[in-house]
């Protein structure tokens, strides 16, 4: 049933993904970002009863590589979509739905191919931990995929491309940077929570808070750059190319540690 909620999903993102796509070059573009909505709401409606059926069935499995993706990718779905509400703007499913086909993708591949934590210490405090990471994750993806749209738009204003020949509907610069601005403001204090708890768990799973563990060193870095980008934001005021450039860092960095870090490094969060 797991397994087949997570295919469904995955078929879900691929469509709505090339429907976003379709959408921005075609002429049905109202009707095909409709559709493709929906795809992405179905999609988040499974992986919400997965999740449902997993924490029913076994906590456990959330900490496992294949499991540890998909409550990502759900989360993003959900920040996505609050967004949206809020501002009303389709275009930045067009980065969230490939990157939550590529989640999915990976969930699947790396299936067969896991291991549980070491000293597992499960609780309210890991859920907390793991809600708030996720959450953190997803907001810095909903930032980046703004600034990702902000310097291409601006690239081709900057070539003097026709507006007649710009993707349709695509949302202006000041609404990319303000949707960067949303994401950052709320997802540094979100991601910073996240982080110490994790580390109040870390104590009470190997007796430690910090131990200079790759992981642990590279969510300091994640974390450093998401401050320095929530500073220049909320102190500086800066927007523009600047926090669209730090926000694509600092969300390409949180990805390298996900799937590079928890991977091929020694590390407690190798799973």
């Amino acid at each position: 049933m797991l397994v087949t909620l997570s295919l469904s999903s995955l078929v879900l993102c691929a469509v709505a993904t090339a429907l976003l796509y379709y959408g921005m070059i075609g002429n049905l573009t109202a009707s095909a970002q409709k559709k493709a909505l929906c795809c992405l709401g179905t999609s988040f409606v499974l992986l919400s009863l997965l999740l449902s059926v997993t924490f029913i069935r076994d906590m456990e499995i959330l900490v496992l590589r294949s499991w540890y993706l998909i409550p990502l990718c759900w989360s993003l779905l959900l920040i996505s979509f609050l967004i949206y509400y809020k501002l009303r703007h389709v275009t930045l499913f067009i980065f969230v739905a490939p990157l939550c086909f590529i989640l999915l993708l990976s969930a699947i591949i790396f299936l067969h191919q896991e291991k549980p934590m070491e000293n597992l210490v499960v609780g309210p405090l890991l859920l907390i931990h793991l809600f708030l990471i996720f959450a953190g994750i997803g907001l810095m993806g909903i930032s980046a995929g703004a600034g990702t749209l902000f310097l291409w738009q601006e690239k081709l204003l900057k070539n003097k491309t026709k507006l007649i020949h710009l993707p349709k509907n695509i949302p202006s610069l000041s609404a990319l940077d303000r949707i960067n601005l949303v994401a950052a403001n709320i997802g540094f204090p979100v991601y910073t929570v996240g982080l110490v708890s994790g580390f109040v768990w870390a104590y009470m799973a190997w007796g430690r808070f910090f131990s200079f563990d790759p992981k642990e060193i590279i969510s300091l870095i994640i974390l450093a750059l998401y401050g320095y980008l929530f500073y220049e934001r909320k102190v500086h005021g800066t927007n523009g190319r600047k926090t669209a450039k730090l926000a694509i860092i600092v969300f390409v960095i949180a990805m390298f540690s996900i799937f590079v870090v928890n991977t091929f490094l020694p590390t407690h969060h190798s799973f």
